[in-house]
């Protein structure tokens, strides 16, 4: 083989080479922006969903009476107003704090959109944090509803606006 051809070869390799990379990366970036328009879209629906499952009818119900039970029992820790309650006030107390909980877990694996969690839900966390979680509450180090209570509180910090200076 003469040095003519062997460079013809040499250029006709590299040239090869050159496309398959070519087609490699991007087919990558291709696979790179689906998964994030799809990762993307998969938060979005996440976050609708959970915002309808709040507003649903049933939910509203269930929201209207925890909200009542916690209000009568202001200054009351979490734990006892649940001991003190009915079956059925524990089952909406548990289904609203869960709830709370649900969301707070999904923020922190990242899987909803936490901007529009924000937007949505922030008006809510006023309202709920001071009954759920108020600052300092000793139901924080309870052995079976702290570490729930303690998510819950987390998202409220989250969702609440930030301060703004003048």
């Amino acid at each position: 083989m003469s040095w003519g051809e062997a460079g013809s070869l040499i250029a006709l390799l590299s040239g090869v080479s050159g496309t398959l990379f070519g087609a490699l990366l991007g087919g990558l970036v291709t696979l790179a922006v689906g998964w994030l328009n799809s990762r993307r879209e998969r938060r979005l629906n996440l976050t609708l969903a959970l915002f309808s499952e709040f507003h649903s009818p049933a939910f509203n119900e269930i929201r209207i009476r925890a909200y009542d039970v916690l209000e009568r029992g202001r200054g009351q820790t979490f734990d006892v107003l649940y001991e003190a309650a009915s079956l059925d006030q524990r089952a909406d107390l548990s289904s609203i704090l869960h709830f709370f909980e649900k969301v707070a877990l999904l923020m922190k694996a990242g899987a909803v959109d936490p901007g529009l969690m924000r937007r949505f839900m922030r008006q809510y966390a006023a309202w709920w944090q001071p009954l759920l979680c108020p600052a300092g509450t000793p139901a924080f180090q309870h052995p079976e509803w702290g570490a729930t209570l303690r998510d819950v509180d987390w998202l409220f910090g989250k969702l609440r606006p930030k301060t703004v200076r003048a």
